[in-house]
């Protein structure tokens, strides 16, 4: 007998994106390894959307192995389709072969009521037999749930010989105990979540009461089992972001002959611009690749009906002439979504702007990258909250000044970090989904952890704690998004470190 364990996929809607590449993967491995049975541990859509249902649908379309499923709480999150949802996800909710049952236990929303405990009791007594190892699949950790849920599932698991409870959620592999009870909780497959390792399909293999358990990874997401070449041509482009630390990072990144620079536009007009010509200067002769300045803001002043930010951002725009820059960044305009107003007289002076100041830049052939923004904590989610937090906006926005601009080359700087930390917009438009919508628009990319200390926090592993690679690995190596500079944005330390942690963990090296 064996069982495998898909949980927390988490499909959006959208073509192409790594979720649905690493659910297909999942499948096609089950195939491939004969099991019996599939169990669907929740969180199998971003929201519960009618369309995101569809499309997983979809995705199972001709898969003609048993599964059991039950919902989590990302498939609640669309109010308007809950029941539908959690229709959708709840049957077959008993799965029994001759060696093994398998039933579902309904905790999308952290907690068992009262009537789904009543039901889960009933599953239960139908598949209890002594010719059976009896499997309880659920996706909220067991014991998480509120105490008198736990004692409740616990001594109804003893009563009917459950060998062991199934979940995921918490993205992380683990072997917990409740109460005698054997846990298991699998990493699952998002590949923006998956702690500690590449996004992974679970495997459960038993003869009579004996089971064992291993993982087998989407390897397609690890950069540790892609080819020398692959990975070097990876790292060839992974470089930082000075920050604050304009002349020591480039004098750093000079010794380490870091390939990928970016200078902040304010710090940088801060230094003798002889010493900072000097310091990029050395920094290309030690093999410095593509060297990028990250503009300065331009903004809405409410106060004076006018743009903010131009005298600055003129600064940049001729210190990254002079300096001869293979790229900018430039976030999109701060001003809330009622004022970008499509055609309105805001988004129009923020367009006229942004077209004629990036103008020379265009002409002398340097690529203008326009990063996208994340919701801060307590912002509004209505019209009044800032621009340019989904692709939509973003794509919108870098579109517009294309087509004011007369030449050049005008795409994405996607910010993994702000793309992720970014609820509840992150919630509908996952990583994987901002991969596939900006894919060969990307002229560069953000890369940062994020934690309770806040954006920007040192990225010195490649799958977590908080963000995840593995969607960038595979729409990197799979053609799904372009091959394109990659900046380490950290602070207040040297982005520094966090490069050489990630060189060496990408590199192969022991």
């Amino acid at each position: 007998m064996r069982l495998a364990v898909i949980a927390d996929t988490h499909i959006p809607d959208c073509t192409g994106s790594a979720e649905e590449a690493s659910l297909t993967w999942a499948l096609q491995a089950c195939r491939a390894r004969q099991v019996t049975a599939v169990a669907f541990a929740g969180d199998l859509t971003a929201t519960g959307a009618p369309a995101e249902i569809e499309r997983f649908r979809r995705i199972l379309a001709g898969f003609d192995l048993p599964l059991i499923m039950t919902p989590g709480n990302s498939d609640l999150r669309t109010p308007e389709n809950l029941d539908a949802a959690r229709r959708a996800f709840s049957q077959p909710d008993t799965l029994l072969t001759h060696h093994v049952g398998i039933v579902a236990l309904d905790t999308a929303e952290g907690c068992i009521p009262p009537p789904e405990f009543h039901r889960f009791l009933q599953r239960l007594q139908t598949a209890a037999s002594k010719e059976r190892s009896l499997f309880v699949l659920t996706h909220w950790s067991p014991v998480e749930l509120p105490e008198e849920d736990q004692h409740r599932l616990a001594a109804a698991c003893s009563t009917f010989g459950v060998a062991a409870i199934v979940g995921g959620h918490k993205h992380l592999d683990a072997k917990l105990d409740l109460e005698g009870i054997p846990v298991h909780l699998v990493r699952g497959l998002d590949p923006e979540k998956a702690k500690a390792a590449p996004p992974a399909l679970t495997l459960f293999d038993g003869l009579e009461d004996t089971w064992s358990r291993h993982e087998v990874p989407w390897n397609e997401s690890d950069p540790r089992t892609w080819t020398e070449e692959e990975r070097r041509d990876f790292l060839s482009r992974l470089g930082i972001s000075t920050m604050t630390r304009t002349l020591a990072d480039t004098r750093a990144a000079t010794d380490a002959a870091v390939p990928v620079l970016e200078l902040r536009a304010e710090p940088a007009l801060a230094e003798s611009r002889v010493e900072l010509r000097r310091a990029v200067a050395s920094w290309r002769n030690a093999g410095g690749r593509i060297l990028s300045l990250h503009l300065p803001n331009v903004t809405w002043e409410t106060a004076t009906g006018a743009v903010g930010g131009i005298p600055l951002l003129r600064q940049a725009v001729q210190l990254a002439m002079e300096l001869n820059v293979d790229q900018i960044t430039i976030h999109v305009p701060r001003a809330s979504v009622a004022d970008m107003e499509p055609g309105g007289r805001i988004e129009q002076a923020m367009l006229h702007t942004y077209a004629g100041e990036l103008q020379p830049l265009a002409d002398a052939g340097i690529v203008i990258g326009i990063e996208n923004l994340h919701r801060n904590r307590g912002e509004a989610v209505d019209e009044q909250r800032g621009f340019g937090y989904t692709p939509p906006e973003c794509l919108s926005w870098c579109e517009q000044i294309q087509a004011c601009i007369c030449s050049g080359d005008v795409g994405m700087v996607l910010d993994i970090g702000h793309a992720r930390n970014n609820a509840p917009f992150s919630q509908r438009w996952t990583l994987g989904r901002w991969l596939a919508e900006t894919g060969p628009r990307a002229v560069g990319y953000h890369l940062h952890q994020v934690s309770a200390a806040g954006n920007h926090q040192p990225l010195t592993a490649p799958f977590g704690p908080s963000i995840s690679l593995a969607a960038l690995f595979w729409a990197w190596r799979s053609g799904h998004t372009a091959k394109a500079p990659l900046f380490l944005e950290i602070r207040p330390e040297s982005a520094m470190l966090s490069h050489a942690a990630l060189t060496h963990e990408l590199s192969g090296l022991p």
